[in-house]
């Protein structure tokens, strides 16, 4: 088994109790963030369509996509994590695997859509762009959002207090341009990634919403757009 792989399949052990909180989605700024990730991410499956969940961890994204009608089939390297997601009724609906990214165990274009939320920095992108780019059809569509190296404090947990902010050892994040020429490089095609979100999870929630707006307007500046703390990424096969 790969290295990189056992480091986080031991992470997952590690986290596995308190992931949701780690990860941010709670209270209302966690609200709005989660919103309008499910919006981007799953608002182009289709009822029917079979579609690859990667790094599912506990479930939070699966038990929203299988509202679409998609067929969810969703992996994550740690099966304690699995083990989680299937507490939640919602995940009944899909399909749960716990396999490797570079490893994904399907036949070639076997997917309409491979979809994943903070999961490609904890991964070789050079591995798992070649695998999705295999079992996707043509025309087949990956959608990812990942955290955004260029903005500061990404990069300071990703750097100096890895330990601090709950990192795995290998997790990083991405420059949008070099991810895009390794998407092409790997076949991709319509390839797009947005820099979007400047809402720091531990905002007060009484400034939510006009911390929202401003953020949204932020997003729209040039130069001070790719400073957000996330890309939007997409291409199509």
């Amino acid at each position: 088994m790969d290295e990189r792989v056992r480091r986080e399949i031991a992470h997952g052990v590690k986290i596995a109790a308190e992931a949701e909180d780690i990860w941010g989605w709670s209270g209302r700024i966690g609200a709005l963030r989660w919103e309008r990730r499910m919006k981007m991410l799953l608002s182009d499956l289709k009822k029917g369509e079979r579609v690859l969940e990667v790094g599912c961890g506990t479930g939070l994204l699966t038990a929203e996509a299988v509202k679409t009608g998609a067929r969810i089939c969703s992996l994550d390297v740690s099966v304690d994590l699995i083990k989680k997601a299937l507490e939640k009724p919602e995940c009944g609906k899909a399909s749960f695997f716990c396999a490797s990214a570079y490893e994904l165990g399907f036949k070639d274009a076997s997917f309409a859509s491979v979809i994943g939320m903070s999961v490609l920095h904890h991964l070789d992108i050079d591995k798992a762009l070649k695998e999705f780019y295999r079992v996707l059809k043509p025309g087949g569509r990956l959608v990812f959002s990942e955290p955004n190296m260029l903005n500061p404090h990404i990069f300071a947990e990703r750097t100096f207090f890895r330990e601090r902010f709950h990192n795995s050892p290998d997790e990083t994040a991405f420059v949008r341009f070099s991810l895009g020429r390794k998407m092409k490089a790997h076949g991709f095609r319509d390839i797009s990634i947005e820099p979007f979100d400047f809402l720091y999870p531990k905002i007060p929630a009484p400034l939510a919403g006009a911390m929202n707006t401003i953020a949204r307007v932020i997003e729209k500046i040039p130069v001070a757009s790719e400073f957000a703390g996330s890309l939007f990424i997409t291409g199509r096969k």
